[in-house]
């Protein structure tokens, strides 16, 4: 049976058994109740109906949990077995079951993860899991580097179609745990390597540079109020966007001695590795955030948008994009403001800091919350601003204070 449906934005042909393709898309997302017939407990998943002994005893209730346990991950009919044959979905059903988990467990790298799946269901649907090949997975990855960006017209960078291919191979790995991929499936896509400098015709990332402070500054009475308030904050402090666009009053601590305000974001890009996150607000930042916390709900965040949602990176970066594009309507050529987004704010601060503790990164790395000092240098131009320094000095005559005397 062939049926086209459209999947978490992606067109999905499902060339699957219906059984199957009701499992794997309309997943139940309650636990299912244990149930009495005669006397005799029972539980009924994905259709089936598991008897678990007799009704209330201790072992109804030890069988009722190990289901429940097991259903909550893999959705099987049935303790320790799986509802369909391991290896027999299809790449659609797969797909399917990952998009889902994505959307639920790895918010951010949900976009990636589609974009990953559209290009391999572009080649690949309806063929079985277990016919995908290394030799498949290299076809995907050179389609990604035929790819190009909507907006700009642009090709898929090297880094960007190599990050595509991983997100494939991850969701196969997945596919392993859930019980749906055969274990030697999925480790022969490892041998897949990745696409190298100068052997691919798909161009490199272009690094992110500093933004000036003169730039942020020429943009800042072109921006919404809050905009504005939110740019000058996450400068300040050196934050990442997603950082700022999410606080809430609950998440600072304002009772300090010192008068430091202390802000804790409760979702950050380490949390998952067990990091915390705390970010000193001095008083710069506290006076623009002041009358914003008066307005704001303790438990909701602090920066609205004129549609009265939450700011989101996305939205925070695009309301930046319009604010120079309005502001360089009516400016000459050569006094237009170069397109920068809020990601460079960071940068900026990390390589300002580096500079004025003369390179010295650990400072740095402490504003910025970066673990270790290869992170921060990743973020840091500061070296290359202390070289164009010292080539300054280079072409000044020296003082006659300075000149020895004979």
């Amino acid at each position: 049976m062939i049926r086209h449906v459209r999947y978490h934005g992606v067109q999905i042909w499902t060339h699957f058994n219906p059984k199957i393709d009701k499992i794997m898309s309309k997943s139940q997302t309650t636990p299912p109740k244990m149930g009495n017939n005669g006397g005799t407990a029972f539980v009924r998943i994905n259709g089936k109906r598991i008897y678990l002994g007799k009704f209330g005893s201790t072992e109804a209730k030890q069988n009722y949990a190990r289901c429940i346990a097991e259903w909550a991950i893999t959705n099987t009919a049935e303790p320790g077995q799986p509802a369909f044959a391991v290896g027999s979905i299809t790449v659609d059903a797969l797909t399917i079951a990952f998009l889902e988990h994505s959307r639920k467990h790895t918010r951010s790298h949900y976009h990636g993860h589609r974009s990953a799946v559209k290009i391999l269901l572009r080649l690949y649907s309806g063929i079985t899991v277990d016919a995908f090949t290394p030799k498949c997975l290299a076809a995907v990855q050179h389609e990604a580097t035929q790819q190009v960006v909507k907006k700009t017209g642009k090709p898929y960078t090297r880094q960007f179609c190599n990050i595509l291919t991983k997100y494939i191979k991850q969701m196969f790995r997945w596919g392993v745990t859930q019980e749906l991929v055969s274990p030697v499936t999925a480790d022969a896509l490892k041998y897949v390597p990745a696409l190298q400098r100068g052997r691919t015709e798909a161009p490199e990332t272009i690094p992110r540079q500093d933004v000036p402070n003169s730039v942020v500054d020429a943009t800042l009475p072109h921006m919404w109020p809050t905009v504005a308030t939110m740019v000058q904050i996450q400068r300040w402090a050196v934050m990442r966007p997603n950082e700022v666009c999410r606080m809430r009053v609950c998440d600072i601590d304002m009772g300090r001695s010192d008068g430091i305000w202390l802000y804790c974001p409760p979702d950050h890009k380490g949390a998952w590795r067990g990091h915390g996150r705390i970010i000193p607000l001095g008083k710069p930042e506290q006076a623009l955030l002041t009358p914003y916390l008066k307005q704001a709900s303790v438990d909701e965040a602090i920066f609205i948008n004129q549609n009265g949602r939450q700011y989101t990176t996305k939205v925070y970066t695009g309301a930046i994009g319009r604010a120079i594009e309005i502001a360089n309507r009516s400016l000459p050529d050569d006094q237009k403001i170069p397109h920068w987004t809020p990601y460079q704010l960071r940068h900026a601060g990390v390589t300002e800091l580096a500079f004025e503790n003369d390179g010295n990164l650990d400072v740095a790395r402490a504003v910025a919350g970066q673990r270790s000092l290869a992170v921060a240098q990743g973020y840091n131009h500061a070296d290359l601003k202390i070289a164009i320094e010292q080539a300054k000095r280079r072409g000044k005559p020296e003082s006659p204070e300075s000149e020895e005397i004979v």
